[in-house]
């Protein structure tokens, strides 16, 4: 006979039994209880015979897949889920541009109806003017006064700016007075300094020395003897 090593063999100590074969939870039962014992039956023979059936801390295997090859199926799942977060978040940018463009649509809309309404009222408010009917205006006037108030607020407004303005400008100082003075204000610029009937004529401010060099005595040449 062979020894046990050999064949590995393991019959359950009690046969399977089970009462109702169309019950499967019971029948899975069954067989789980079956491999089990035989897996304890077969360890304690295992270990009789002295050999070992458990992978030591130092085995080292390398998987049937190479290295290479599981950094490329990694790649290839890192950039599948890129695309795939790429494809969701254009989605998401897509419906938030819809939304948006929905939102200026609204808006645009609704300020057209704002300027339409009042300009719906205003030539309302100059038709009853124009047909003397006063006493009908009880409707509109507060519209008719808020009307002319806001109208007479910005003219205000605008004339005080324009007065603050000219009071609060700062005053040139004397080099911009002289600048302004020299080189003008703007304005034409060509033959600014060009005689005139009037300027050649004028003799006043004439000075025949004017351009001129002025030359100094010198004083006498020292001897020989004396320096």
């Amino acid at each position: 006979d062979l020894p046990w090593i050999e064949t590995m063999v393991v019959t359950s100590s009690e046969p399977t039994v089970v009462a109702d074969v169309e019950d499967e939870m019971a029948r899975e039962l069954s067989f789980y209880q079956q491999a089990l014992e035989a897996a304890n039956i077969a360890r304690d023979l295992v270990n009789q015979a002295g050999d070992a059936f458990t992978r030591p801390d130092d085995y080292f295997a390398e998987m049937l897949k190479s290295d290479e090859h599981m950094a490329k199926v990694r790649q290839r799942l890192l950039d599948e889920t890129a695309r795939l977060k790429a494809s969701a978040d254009a989605k998401r940018q897509r419906n938030l541009k819809k939304f948006g463009k929905k939102v200026q649509v609204e808006k645009q809309l609704e300020r057209q109806k704002q300027k339409t309404d009042m300009l719906d009222k205003i030539k309302l408010l100059k038709r009853k003017r124009k047909d003397g009917a006063g006493g009908d205006l009880t409707l509109d006037n507060d519209f008719d006064i808020a009307l002319e108030n806001t109208t007479d607020k910005k003219r205000a407004k605008t004339d005080s700016s324009q007065k603050g303005s000219k009071k609060d400008a700062p005053q040139k100082g004397a080099k911009r007075a002289h600048k302004d003075t020299k080189y003008g204000m703007g304005g034409k610029k060509r033959h600014a300094k060009s005689n005139t009937a009037e300027s050649s004529g004028a003799l006043g401010g004439f000075n025949k020395m004017k351009g001129k060099p002025i030359y100094k005595a010198k004083g006498k040449t020292v001897g020989k003897a004396k320096r």
